[in-house]
């Protein structure tokens, strides 16, 4: 991946733009403004607009519907519930808020309870009022408790209510889509009714742009986006969606120009907040680092980003020297601390896993292996985890430990030659000679110029013959020589290794009464290293064999 722009002079640029396109929105926007920009996830403008509203427009009750609704939106329950029962204080005729109410209780495991206050609504507009059945149905088409088949019949009141209306349509298409996720036909039938209903209205041709790249088609996608945005330039949430369709692609500069596109409509704090996670979630992790630590210098609340700063931390805490690590294991701590006061906060397998990574990268191995088999334990079909287990026993020398977890990785059936290195190590310093040489041949197998695999073939051999008989260490000592000597760069970090391979080619040389050889390679360690031990201990080797011939 190519260094992209710079983030901080792409917020920079947005936030430029952004104040140019709201001088535009100085005055005092209308309630179908202000929904239009909750619509287009400006949450934080928008609820600006609905404080002033309150206070201004007659109809309170619809205003305070509507500001529920944005909370909603964001899953800010309790505050979406406070909005819509002051609707009702308002003006209890408008009916809309009992549904708001509704879908809190439901959405918050009351099911019983918002089902008199769905009753209650649809009792007091018999069932003729359009908009309170899309409400009611789309909150069972998009909540975690789903009631398909109810939807569809509410749907299709509504539909005989307003056979023009292009939201209900929309809304049968998303039913569809969730009945069936396998079948974009119906949803996409839907979306084009929609659409031909009000071809201003962009809102379907996204959802249709987003059925294709469900279905891995970016191209066909991309062209619904561009639609999107074509019908209405404002249509924030286009150009996110197109963002992460150029990301996928692998094209930075064009996601990054979507997002700058983004941030220009919406660069409130909610727009910031989603824009670092989509970094992070896209392994755009310096930039993610950067964004989340410019947001926390006005608003360091947020858990959620705390965590995503643990996790980017975790993977690049290196290019943040010299305390990247550091700062890294306190947000993912800070995390952990803000999480727990939430009650029956489920934390995921990757909170573990992250912080296990710090623990370790802080050399506090021993408590890194507690959270990565918490990690582990909550998923197991992270196998990787094997790795970061087996890594962390192997830094406080349980190697015993650490061979365990590298089998369980290998046998999972996705091992990298990492493990296999680190399986090699672990057999060799636990004196399993022969495990260890089969592990680095593993290596050695998929890439021959493996230095750290030849070199301990070579070490496992010479142990597996001390008296260098058999010689079995000669080709791997050889092929160690070999590579030392083709990148004349690294000699000097692997001179002491390249002297262990004279030693030991000049011993055997010795052994097998190839003495001129031997003495070769005798003379070579001398150019090495004059002062070397094991000079004065070949050349009584020469003696003797001098005087016994």
């Amino acid at each position: 991946m190519k260094k992209m722009k710079s983030i901080k002079t792409i917020i920079k640029s947005a936030i430029t733009v952004s104040i140019i396109f709201w001088s535009y929105f100085a005055q005092s926007q209308t309630l179908s403004e202000t929904i239009r920009m909750a619509e287009n996830e400006r949450y934080e403008s928008a609820k600006e607009s609905f404080r002033k509203l309150v206070n201004t427009d007659p109809d309170k009750a619809k205003v305070y519907f509507y500001f529920g609704e944005t909370y909603f939106e964001q899953a800010m329950y309790d505050s979406a519930d406070m909005m819509y029962k002051k609707g009702i204080s308002s003006d209890s005729n408008f009916i809309l808020n009992y549904v708001g109410i509704g879908k809190v209780l439901w959405n918050t495991n009351y099911q019983n309870e918002a089902e008199k206050y769905f009753n209650k609504a649809l009792a007091k507009t018999k069932s003729k009022n359009a908009l309170i059945l899309m409400k009611i149905a789309e909150n069972f088409i998009n909540s975690k408790n789903k009631n398909l088949p109810y939807a569809k019949e509410l749907l299709t009141k509504a539909q005989k209510l307003e056979p023009k209306n292009p939201e209900i349509h929309i809304l049968i298409g998303d039913a569809l889509l969730e009945e069936n996720q396998m079948d974009g036909s119906g949803p996409i039938k839907k979306y084009n009714e929609a659409a031909e209903l009000d071809k201003n209205l962009a809102k379907p041709i996204l959802r249709i742009g987003k059925l294709y790249y469900r279905a891995k088609n970016p191209t066909e996608a991309l062209k619904w986006y561009k639609e999107a945005i074509k019908i209405d330039s404002t249509f924030a949430p286009a150009y996110i969606v197109m963002g992460e369709l150029y990301l996928m692609a692998g094209f930075n500069k064009q996601a990054l120009e979507q997002y700058k596109k983004y941030l220009a409509l919406n660069n409130d704090p909610e727009a910031r907040n989603r824009f670092a996670q989509i970094l992070w979630v896209n392994k755009l992790y310096e930039d993610a680092i950067n964004e989340i630590v410019k947001i926390q210098q006005s608003d360091s609340s947020s858990l959620y980003l705390y965590r995503v700063l643990g996790y980017s931390y975790s993977e690049v805490g290196d290019k943040f020297p010299p305390d990247g690590y550091v700062k890294g294991l306190y947000a993912i701590n800070k995390f952990f601390q803000l999480a727990s006061e939430i009650k029956d906060f489920k934390f995921l397998s990757s909170d573990f896993s992250a912080k296990g990574k710090l623990l370790s990268k802080n050399m506090k191995d021993s408590l890194a292996m507690i959270e990565l088999l918490k990690a582990v334990q909550l998923d197991t079909t992270n196998t990787d985890l094997y790795s970061d287990i087996a890594l962390a026993y192997y830094k406080v020398k349980k190697f015993n430990e650490a061979i365990l977890y590298l089998n369980k990785k290998i046998a999972a059936g996705k091992p990298t030659v990492n493990d296999y290195i680190y399986l090699g190590l672990s057999y060799y310093l636990s004196k399993q000679y022969l495990l260890a040489d089969s592990a680095f041949k593993t290596v050695t197998n998929i890439n021959s110029e493996n230095y750290n695999a030849q070199k301990f073939r070579a070490k496992s051999n010479a142990m597996l013959d001390p008296e260098t008989k058999l010689g079995l260490a000669k080709p791997f000592y050889e092929k160690m020589v070999e590579l030392i000597l083709s990148k004349p760069e690294t000699l000097e970090k692997n001179k002491k290794d390249l002297i262990e391979a004279y030693e030991y080619l000049a011993y055997y040389y010795y052994v097998n009464k190839e003495i001129d050889k031997s003495k070769d390679f005798v003379s070579k360690i001398k150019e090495l290293d004059s002062a070397n031990k094991k000079l004065e201990f070949f050349n009584k080797l020469f003696e003797e064999k001098k005087k016994s011939n």
